[in-house]
């Protein structure tokens, strides 16, 4: 466990698999989302992750998911997913989430900064990256302002697998950040 400001963090385990799906799912769409100051309302549909897609991450052997609280009430606050890819000395964050109504009070950036420690100091990484949706030009500006510059790298979303798309031009953009100052660059 580790304390960061009014936050402690812990990997998640396959028992956190129901809170988790539901703090995600209504963190990214529906109506709690609206709460919040990003949702994905207006591109897509339907649930963000499942149970079984949880399950398969926790029990995954290069992912983890650290899953947010406060120390005093024990109440599930955020989470983010890792997967390392050792390869290439390369984290990639996802699933980044804190609950829409305590967004805006710095803990996105809090669980973003805890996330890059843990692959720094965990699996020795040397970049971290992430895709985000390119319509939502908000969260890009939010990871431009933490060092994530966008690689050019385009996919597009697939169908079904985070939700139902409301438009068929729905594509990922990829953004990375160095995160040790010798890297080679990739």
């Amino acid at each position: 466990m580790d304390h960061n400001n009014s936050l402690t963090y812990r990997v998640a385990t396959t028992l956190d698999c129901d809170s988790l799906v539901m703090l995600v799912n209504n963190s990214y769409r529906g109506e709690m989302a609206r709460q919040g100051w990003t949702n994905e309302n207006e591109f897509i549909d339907g649930q963000r992750t499942t149970v079984d897609a949880m399950f398969k991450i926790i029990n995954s052997s290069d992912s983890v998911i650290l899953i947010f609280f406060d120390e005093a009430d024990k109440v599930l606050k955020g989470c983010v997913h890792l997967q390392h890819k050792s390869a290439v000395k390369m984290a990639y964050i996802g699933m980044l989430t804190v609950r829409p109504d305590l967004q805006r009070k710095g803990y996105g950036k809090m669980i973003l900064s805890s996330a890059e420690k843990y692959a720094i100091n965990e699996w020795n990484v040397d970049y971290i990256e992430i895709t985000v949706v390119l319509l939502r030009t908000e969260l890009i500006s939010f990871y431009n302002r933490r060092g994530y510059h966008d690689i050019g790298k385009r996919e597009p979303f697939p169908p079904y697998e985070f939700g139902i798309p409301k438009r068929n031009d729905l594509e990922f953009c990829t953004m990375r950040k160095c995160v040790t100052p010798n890297a080679e660059k990739i």
